[in-house]
């Protein structure tokens, strides 16, 4: 500042800011009218009248050629002389128009680029592709470097650092000049070709252009065909068909903060085991039915007595012998005072053998039952047992235990709880998996 330097008391001269309005003039090929919004800085322009690609040497023209037909889509979606408010509250004029193509595997791929100036700012471009749009602005390339490690089996970075984020290679191809429009900075000719190397870390596409004299480094940061829209006070612009290489993904927030429920959750289960304590055994038995007289009568035997305390669920195990066959018992939790029956049923049943696929098992030797929290006392196990083999006793184990962590609660709060960010995570995976396809 002037202060900085001694002369705080100086006034800095005022200068008259130079304005350069439109020029108008006529095509040296058929005389018709054309004006140059950039006349200072102009070095083509095309006739709207003749479709001819005229030079400018200091706002005088001069015929170059006649552009030739191109397949190539010269419909653009904006008109040249348009003019849009872009964040900032900036105006922007197109003023030029491209279409430019890569020729991959065989097949043409075209996109079109519209020149924007702003007298005050410059030139900045708007990139229209496959209903896609991007603002791009110009980088100095000595702010792009090489990531570290990416240039080990090619000569072209696969990813490179700018403005702290890091960028992964997406496309590697010559770019085409296939159709202008409008008038340009740059001696601009039709067929031209120039390296283009883009780079992609959404929102933001970073590309390096290259030709023989010069290396141009530009960034280009995704915008919605509704804020084109806005810019331009239009309405009915095409919407994209695909994942554009630099759109970003806007379901982020299923993924993000569906994670928050789900992590309630683990907080809540490590937090009820100090209040529910762990898992206590409260009765243990081994108890042996007789043979039964018929298949149609089991029998019956009763535990030893055994207390159980309340808002504490209650398991019952039992294992029996079986083998190539089955014990079926039907036990009532009987509380000794009330006299209140809580019945439940734990089939056993265990098979095995061969066949021609090799061996096989069905089942097991012991299996559980599981009731809510009772009221706390003394109870008794009225066990009612009828098996396979009923002349010969059946010797079971029965076991009761208390406060069973079971997580089926939990299992099935988890479960409904990770439908949302499971959904937003495949999409992403979905995104991503569109937006590189074609890279």
């Amino acid at each position: 500042s002037l202060a900085d330097i001694g002369l705080a008391d100086a006034k800095p001269a005022e200068r008259k800011a130079r304005s350069v309005s439109a020029a108008a003039i006529g095509c040296p090929n058929c005389g018709g009218p054309l004006s140059l919004r950039a006349p200072d800085k102009a070095e083509r322009v095309t006739c709207p009248n003749c479709n001819s690609l005229l030079d400018v040497n200091q706002g005088n023209l001069s015929y170059l050629k006649a552009l030739e037909p191109t397949k190539a889509d010269t419909a653009f979606a904006l008109p040249v002389g348009a003019e849009g408010t872009f964040p900032g509250d900036v105006k922007f004029r197109i003023i030029g128009a491209v279409v430019r193509s890569v020729l991959i595997e065989g097949v043409h791929y075209y996109w079109h680029e519209y020149l924007l100036y702003n007298a005050s700012i410059g030139f900045r471009w708007l990139v229209h592709s496959d209903n896609h749009w991007n603002f791009v602005e110009p980088v100095n390339p000595a702010e792009v470097e090489a990531a570290m490690g990416s240039t080990l089996f090619t000569s072209v970075p696969t990813m490179v650092n700018y403005n702290g984020r890091r960028f992964k290679i997406f496309q590697d191809a010559p770019a085409t000049v296939e159709y202008v429009k409008g008038e340009f900075y740059w001696r601009v000719e039709q067929g031209e070709t120039v390296r283009a190397i883009d780079y992609v870390s959404a929102p933001v596409m970073l590309s390096e252009e290259i030709t023989a004299n010069e290396v141009n480094w530009s960034a280009g940061t995704y915008m919605t065909v509704a804020e084109v829209e806005k810019a331009f006070g239009v309405t009915g612009l095409a919407k994209p068909w695909a994942a554009g290489p630099n759109q970003p993904f806007t379901g982020r927030f299923y993924y993000t903060w569906g994670i928050l429920p789900l992590l309630a959750l683990f907080a809540a289960a490590i937090l009820m085991v100090p209040f529910t304590g762990i898992t206590s055994k409260v009765m243990e038995q081994q108890i042996t039915l007789p043979p039964m007289a018929s298949p149609a009568a089991p029998q019956v035997a009763f535990s030893q007595p055994f207390d159980l305390k309340p808002n504490r669920n209650v398991q019952i195990s039992a294992s029996a012998p079986v083998d190539n066959s089955f014990v079926e018992l039907d036990v009532d939790l009987i509380n000794d005072q009330s006299q209140e029956i809580e019945g439940v049923t734990i089939p056993i049943e265990y098979y095995h053998g061969s066949d021609s696929d090799g061996a096989w098992t069905e089942g097991g030797q012991s299996q559980d039952a599981t009731v809510s929290s009772l009221p706390g006392g003394k109870y008794t196990l009225r066990i009612e047992g009828s098996w396979q083999n009923s002349t010969q006793p059946m010797p079971i184990s029965v076991r009761v235990e208390q406060n069973v962590m079971r997580g089926v609660n939990f299992l099935c709060a988890l479960i409904v709880l990770a439908i949302v960010p499971l959904i937003g995570l495949f999409r992403k995976f979905s995104f991503e998996s569109a937006r590189w396809k074609d890279s």
